[in-house]
């Protein structure tokens, strides 16, 4: 069996954004005949659910401790004391300051520090491939110099765009900036194979860089499908007050500026009044003060509902308490696909994409799975929002969809980890 290492800074049990994707990929990489090892950042406070130690029988994971961690359990300002509120305000902005002007993340001085044992490590396991994703762009970094250092093949998974996003994930200074560019550059060039999560990702980056066609290749994020024995058993149910007589959509995740809640919103004030009470619009965690100001200045607080966060196991459950299930992205972002879009597939509920990407379009439409509307198109999805809403008090089906199986399962985890093999195999020299 061939080795490949797998350099992902996230990876569960730490529960953000990236750390799903590497997770379904080196679960099912055993079954392509690949030994995934995985470098990640570790997380004590985190825990492994059962399934996913399960899933991870065949995989080595190593983790890389860091003396402190900012990305997770921090307190919001509700929870600190008062007398400690400003000595915490401050350290938040010395280190807000320090990662504006750190090229790439700070956790690249974590890698650089740990980077003697992990090569030694790395030599003695001798990968026939290395796989990086980002971000945190740190961790092409790592792969980058294992790669040079190993002399193996490398490959780097480009999730987000980097610096040829229209929207700037996080502030940066112009120095760091700078460097960015040059290291996605020099990373991209590097490359034996360069993955990205959307087609519309991939078109930019080879026309901007001048990529040959056989270096990249789309591999989508994916869903997996789930256990029926699971999903029956008692910590797999959710329990939440949903009013079935109202139109529900449940957006599977925090309204935030990556994921605004404008659209959605000021498509239901848009509404006559009678139609718009019959919708409630369901997020997890809370809502960030400008939203919860524009939905007062909307008059329609009372229609927007937030819930707990879930363990991704409660997933299936969610979804089925949903009408309508809810994509959002900014609309600077115009190359991305939400990995939530790729969740909702599981479920037999129908989609309402409200983005910029027209990607989205073309694949609710050809698997039958849901509408998309850009997000400027505000009267079209408030029409859209009118009809559901008739359709469900007359007990029809509220969108004109016809979902298609066999195109669905094509975005399946495990098709999507065979992609993966084919590419690895061809770079290991077997192309068979």
């Amino acid at each position: 069996m061939k080795t490949v290492l797998m350099i992902a800074p996230y990876f569960v049990p730490r529960r953000r954004v990236g750390s799903l994707r590497p997770y379904k990929f080196a679960k099912h990489l055993t079954s392509f005949g690949w030994k995934p090892v995985v470098y990640t950042i570790g997380s004590p406070d985190d825990h492994l659910t059962q399934h996913e130690k399960q899933s991870l029988a065949g995989v080595t994971v190593k983790h890389i401790n860091p003396p402190f961690d900012r990305t997770t359990g921090m307190k919001s300002e509700r929870d600190i004391k008062p007398k400690y509120r400003v000595w915490a305000e401050w350290s938040n902005r010395i280190a807000e300051w320090f990662d504006r002007q750190v090229p790439m993340d700070t956790w690249v001085f974590l890698f650089w520090s740990a980077y003697s044992k992990i090569l030694e490590q790395s030599k003695s396991l001798n990968p026939d491939v290395i796989w990086s994703t980002g971000d945190p762009w740190s961790g092409h970094w790592l792969g980058h110099k294992l790669a040079n250092d190993l002399k193996k093949p490398w490959i780097a998974d480009f999730r987000d765009p980097w610096t040829l996003s229209g929207l700037s994930l996080r502030e940066r200074s112009y120095l760091s900036n700078l460097a960015d560019k040059r290291l996605e550059k020099k990373f991209i060039l590097a490359a034996d194979k360069v993955i990205f999560t959307a087609q519309s990702t991939e078109d930019i980056y080879s026309n901007y860089y001048s990529i040959a066609p056989e270096k990249t290749a789309t591999i989508y994020n994916s869903f997996e499908l789930p256990d029926q024995k699971e999903l029956a058993s008692p910590e797999k149910e959710w329990s939440a007050d949903i009013d079935v007589s109202k139109l529900n959509l449940i957006f599977f995740g925090s309204f935030r500026r990556l994921s605004p809640i404008n659209p959605i919103a000021e498509a239901v004030a848009e509404l006559p009044e009678d139609v718009r009470k019959r919708i409630r619009v369901h997020s997890f965690g809370t809502l960030e003060p400008d939203d919860e100001e524009t939905l007062k200045r909307l008059g329609i607080s009372s229609l927007f509902k937030t819930h707990d966060k879930v363990v991704p196991e409660k997933a299936p459950a969610v979804f089925a308490s949903a009408d309508i299930l809810l994509v959002s992205t900014s609309r600077e972002r115009k190359s991305i696909i939400p990995a939530k879009l790729w969740e909702y597939m599981i479920s037999d509920r129908p989609i309402l994409s409200i983005t910029p990407n027209p990607e989205i379009g073309e694949i609710l439409s050809k698997s039958g799975t849901g509408r998309h509307f850009h997000n400027s198109n505000t009267d079209g999805i408030a029409d859209v929002l009118k009809q559901a809403v008739d359709r469900k008090l007359n007990g029809e089906p509220l969108f004109d969809i016809d979902r298609k199986p066999d195109q669905i399962r094509k975005y399946s985890a495990k098709n999507n980890t065979r992609k993966l093999a084919q590419i690895m195999d061809t770079l290991a020299g077997d192309e068979h």
